[in-house]
């Protein structure tokens, strides 16, 4: 926890999301509220958060020193508010097997109350949240929990259910909509700002890195990684704010494995240069295997904790996520910055102590000499092969 949260010894991380009902990587399929047609909610509960999940976030808001940042996004509803009658995919005997796994349309005012009795019993532990995702993954039919919204689904859910009820509560909770990939972003913004009533009660949008070929198997090989659809949608709706929400290797833990730490410097580059405002990772820590994740969905973590030899590896990614969170300060703002060789990535901030913040990703196998010019000074450095380097410039006394 130390090692994430703590700004003197740590990464200094200050956001998080928790995910509302259970996900794969939960300990097995639940939910807040099992009580089959409770359309009131009776019996929802947060025991089981209490059991492991919110002493955790507690100790990370401690070693932080300041309250986390929590955005919470569900997987699925409870099975009966589903129409396949199932978080998961119905089992092959199910009578609802061939059902999609969409809410039900008499269930929708009741998923939008669940969302602000998660959020009140959270804020009633001592833990307010920031705001939610409206779904996790909405066009995928994962093995896993889902529920598949189209463009329009969505956007009706947010404009006549989801909106008007997280206003109705008087909580302070920002809507996220999409939460999935970059290549799909710009359509579902499209369509959810196209209209005014829906789009009023959206703070922004939000994506997960999945899709990049060079890293999964199941990607079109065309290329469906989308880097510039983020800029695009920041082009629709200047006013809007954008945040990358879930990103990690998937297929197994990747021990060692310094393409997955480039893949996260370039991805946080590349965004944060197209306005994106924040950068979520998923797992924070796994096992030697990629799980424990009860659908089998392994994947890796940039902390990995081997059970069989009883060690904490600490991964390349934990240490490029470092280059970021250790030198970008809470409020910094990006300022232009631009690179004449197209083997140099790079992104600037400017802090609010005054200094700037450089980070250079070098991807390639060549040595690089550049300059860093700023505001007329320069100072010689080198970008070695395949290398993340931060550069913490104190900016230049005004002329008196």
């Amino acid at each position: 926890v130390d090692a994430y949260f703590c700004k003197r010894t740590g990464l200094g991380f200050n956001i998080g999301r928790l995910h509302m009902n259970a996900c794969d990587f939960s300990d097995g399929n639940w939910s807040c509220c099992e009580q089959e047609g409770d359309m009131e909610l009776s019996s929802f509960s947060i025991a089981r958060y209490e059991e492991t999940i919110l002493p955790l976030v507690r100790r990370a808001a401690q070693a932080s020193g300041a309250p986390l940042t929590l955005l919470a996004s569900p997987w699925s509803p409870p099975k009966w508010m589903k129409e396949n009658e199932a978080m998961c995919h119905p089992d092959a005997g199910s009578p609802h097997k061939d059902k999609p796994g969409k809410l039900k349309k008499s269930c929708r005012a009741a998923w939008a109350k669940h969302y602000v009795r998660f959020a009140e019993a959270l804020r009633d532990a001592g833990l307010p949240l920031w705001g939610f995702t409206v779904q996790n993954e909405p066009d995928n039919p994962a093995a896993w929990e889902h529920c598949l919204y189209s463009p329009t689904e969505e956007r009706d859910f947010i404009r006549d259910h989801l909106g008007p009820a997280i206003e109705a509560s008087g909580l302070d909770l920002k809507l996220v909509g999409w939460d999935h990939n970059r290549d799909d972003l710009f359509l579902r913004a499209h369509t959810i700002y196209s209209d005014p009533e829906a789009a009023r009660y959206v703070w922004g949008m939000g994506w997960h890195w999945y899709g990049d070929p060079r890293y999964e198997f199941w990607a079109d090989r065309a290329g469906q990684v989308c880097f510039d659809n983020v800029r695009a949608v920041h082009e629709l709706r200047p006013d809007k704010h954008l945040l990358v929400t879930e990103t990690c290797q998937e297929f197994g833990p990747h021990l060692g494995d310094w393409s997955t730490a480039e893949r996260y410097a370039e991805g946080i580059i590349r965004d944060f240069n197209n306005f994106a405002e924040a950068w979520i990772d998923w797992n924070m820590v796994l096992d030697q295997e990629g799980g424990p994740n009860h659908k089998g969905n392994k994947c890796a973590a940039p902390i990995i904790a081997d059970t069989d030899r009883d060690q904490v590896i600490f991964q390349p990614s934990y240490y490029a996520f470092g280059q970021f969170s250790r030198h970008l300060q809470p409020d910094a703002r990006r300022i232009l910055c631009a690179a004449n060789r197209d083997c140099l990535e790079t992104t600037a901030f400017a802090n609010p102590d005054g200094t700037i913040a450089l980070v250079v990703l070098n991807q390639t196998r060549f040595t690089r000499g550049f300059c860093i010019v700023v505001e007329g000074r320069l100072a010689r450095t080198v970008a070695l092969p395949h290398s993340i380097t931060t550069y913490v410039l104190r900016r230049p006394a005004a002329a008196t």
